[in-house]
């Protein structure tokens, strides 16, 4: 009963919202983004569709589901109670209390808190829940074009729209009840409150909006957060030196570039590495190793098979760079074809095929240099370089199951996919103009 009630209403709201949101763009963005808006409901519905038929009741979100249904439970029956007791299990607390069993610890067990909240919210209804988060998403994606946009020539705009909200991986991944797309729901605002910042406007709104996207972050996907830190940094002083060309401003722009990067690492630092001892290296590691102890049948390997799977967190940091572009070809362009063992996956090896085509025509029409130098000229698309690639490097050396690739890079492929079509219709040889120039306006 709760589907018929909570759905409908969650739907409605998601078109107010997107009729609010259309008329902040032109008529051919609009058209985009309605698709995009589509895009995000019906994948939402087929989520959860295919856990309940499709995978018969497996996977990770019936699991918060199931654990997420007796903690709304208990905030209903006693909110002023369990209210606090569920937001420091989210936060990770050491000590807390609640009459249900969380599901998992440290990023599972926030994202089982932050389940039980959404459930509470929408009556129960998974439905709802994931039609909820995939409008979330669609939002954020439409914060993500609004921060970058103003750095982008008119032409590059539309592309750059495509890019944020069409990739059709990013948006089935983007709705539903799991860690990546609450981490997607989260970028945008994020990321479009360090751009008003950046600029010096809408201080508090922008404030408001990095706190609590922050702390999502750190609590869900840690690395992600210290990955946007660090892009983040790139982008803030890479848009002063190119577009203030003062001199006088690149010491205050250098401190505050690096106040922004060191911020999000200690943060993200915090709840990724478990021990005091405890590499980032190891963290991947271990996470990799997890993998390889659980069964799947498209699992696979980055190094020697025949290394026992107790020595793999005890590898170096160099052991581990030497796997880095194995990592990020399997991050950007796997499964390939051959690879797909099932309908889901040759879904997945047919875009990464597309991307891997997209890739090739950059390089073949404009070459490495000219690429680069194009790329050097844009603080955004400095930005979605370093984001994109450095989370692939994540990525690829965390992951060792081709069915939950593609899941895994979601955040990282809108700036990936926009990055692309923005350099392939790139004439050869752009000139050093416009974009040296560009001052972005305040998104809004």
């Amino acid at each position: 009963m709760e589907d018929f009630i909570f759905t409908p209403i969650v739907l409605a709201v998601g078109v107010a919202i997107h009729l609010a949101i259309l008329r902040r763009h032109t008529r051919d963005e609009g058209r985009l983004l309605t698709v995009a808006f589509a895009a995000h409901v019906a994948s939402a519905i087929i989520q959860v569709l295919l856990v309940l038929y499709y995978f018969r009741g497996g996977g990770d979100m019936l699991s918060y589901f199931a654990f997420g249904v007796p903690l709304a439970e208990a905030l209903r029956a006693d909110f002023p109670r369990f209210g606090p007791e569920l937001l420091k299990a989210f936060l990770q607390f050491d000590e807390f209390y609640l009459p249900a069993e969380v599901f998992g610890t440290s990023s599972t067990q926030s994202m089982s808190a932050a389940t039980g909240f959404l459930l509470f919210l929408l009556g129960n209804s998974l439905y709802a829940a994931c039609v909820a988060v995939g409008i979330a998403s669609y939002v954020s994606q439409v914060m993500i074009f609004r921060a970058l946009r103003g750095y982008f020539r008119p032409e590059q705009q539309q592309l750059l729209l495509i890019g944020a909200t069409l990739l059709p991986s990013a948006v089935f991944w983007s709705s539903a009840v799991l860690k990546e797309p609450l981490i997607i729901a989260v970028l945008g605002p994020l990321l479009l409150g360090l751009q008003w910042f950046s600029i010096g406007t809408r201080r508090a709104a922008a404030i408001a909006l990095i706190v609590p996207s922050a702390v999502v972050m750190a609590m869900i996907k840690p690395y992600v957060l210290m990955t946007l830190s660090i892009s983040a940094s790139v982008f803030y002083l890479w848009s002063r030196f190119v577009a203030a060309r003062s001199a006088a401003l690149r010491p205050f722009a250098v401190f505050t570039a690096i106040a922004i990067g060191a911020g999000g690492l200690v943060l993200g630092n915090r709840f990724f590495v478990k021990g005091e001892t405890e590499t980032a290296a190891a963290a991947l590691a271990g996470q990799r190793r997890v993998g390889y102890e659980v069964e799947g049948g498209s699992n696979y390997r980055l190094e020697d098979g025949a290394q026992p799977y107790e020595d793999i967190t005890r590898r170096s940091l160099s052991a581990e760079l030497a796997l880095a572009p194995v990592a990020m070809v399997t991050a950007f362009f796997r499964p390939f074809i051959f690879e797909a063992r099932n309908a889901v996956q040759l879904a997945n090896a047919l875009e990464a095929t597309y991307l891997l085509v997209l890739f090739v025509q950059v390089l073949r029409r404009r070459g490495w240099k000219a690429s680069l130098a194009e790329i050097r000229r844009s603080p955004a698309m400095m930005f979605c370089v370093v984001f994109a690639f450095a989370l692939a490097l994540g990525t690829g050396l965390a992951t060792t199951n081709m069915g939950t690739l593609s899941r895994y890079r979601a955040p990282m492929m809108p700036f990936f996919f926009a990055l692309l079509l923005i350099l392939r219709a790139a004439p050869a040889a752009s000139a050093a103009r416009d974009s040296q120039s560009l001052t972005p306006a305040a998104a809004g």
